[in-house]
């Protein structure tokens, strides 16, 4: 009986050291198994972000070549228009119509994985501090880029649309429309057929509307390079970020 009672010291000196080991190897794995799952939500996140952020960039080139159009037929115009001073109607390409004056463009991002993962407060996990700052200012630039956007836009209902409504043929522009919004959903790119020459009517007043409009356009391409160099630039700091 008092054999039996005696306490075992040398046992209890081998076994309680490998308990004491055991608990800790098993609060290290947790913790290893915690962060691994930690770090895979956040590539998952990450990754949202980059397809965001692969989308903006294309949004923003289509928007650079759609205002780049704008421009381009807006030089057209007001060279033609010019060159028929004397005339109180002057034709011109319906095309050029169609991009000068009535293709407003309106860059609409899609940041609403971003937004809702910086609302979350996960930009803190981050170990980019670089890419910290940077994806919290990106809604603000694609902001800018959008008042340049609306400001030209403003000038072709409140100028130009009045000044041409009448003796215009509106039903023109209408099928063009049509056919460009089913060349972009096809093809991805706004292209139109040739529908031959427009009439408008020849005035200063539109002269200087539509050369308003072109340099809101143009200061809004700049902003939009701006802002697509910004975009890749951040999606390789994203893609830094994910690597292993």
């Amino acid at each position: 009986m008092a054999d039996s009672q005696k306490i075992r010291w040398k046992t209890l000196a081998i076994e309680a050291p490998a308990i004491v080991i055991s608990i800790l190897l098993a609060f290290a794995i947790d913790a290893w198994w915690e962060e691994r799952q930690t770090e895979q939500a956040i590539i998952e996140d990450l990754a949202i972000v980059e397809h965001e952020l692969a989308e903006n960039i294309r949004l923003v080139q289509l928007a650079i070549d759609t205002m780049r159009n704008i421009v381009t037929a807006k030089d057209r115009m007001v060279a033609e228009i010019r060159s028929n001073a004397d005339s109180a109607v002057v034709e011109v390409p319906a095309a050029d119509v169609y991009w000068a004056i009535f293709i407003n463009p309106t860059l609409d991002p899609s940041l609403g994985g971003t937004d809702a993962w910086i609302a979350a407060g996960q930009l803190g996990v981050l170990e980019s501090l670089e890419l910290r700052r940077r994806l919290a200012g990106v809604r603000g630039k694609f902001e800018d880029v959008f008042e340049e956007q609306r400001d030209a836009r403003d000038i072709s209902i409140l100028q130009i649309y009045p000044a041409i409504q009448n003796g215009t043929d509106i039903d023109i522009v209408k099928d063009m429309f049509a056919a460009g919004l089913h060349a972009r959903v096809t093809t991805g790119v706004q292209e139109i057929p040739d529908y031959g020459m427009m009439a408008l009517p020849n005035s200063s007043s539109l002269i200087f509307s539509l050369q308003a409009r072109g340099l809101w356009y143009e200061a809004s391409i700049v902003e939009s390079g701006d802002l697509l160099t910004e975009l890749k630039e951040i999606q390789a700091l994203v893609q830094t970020e994910m690597a292993p």
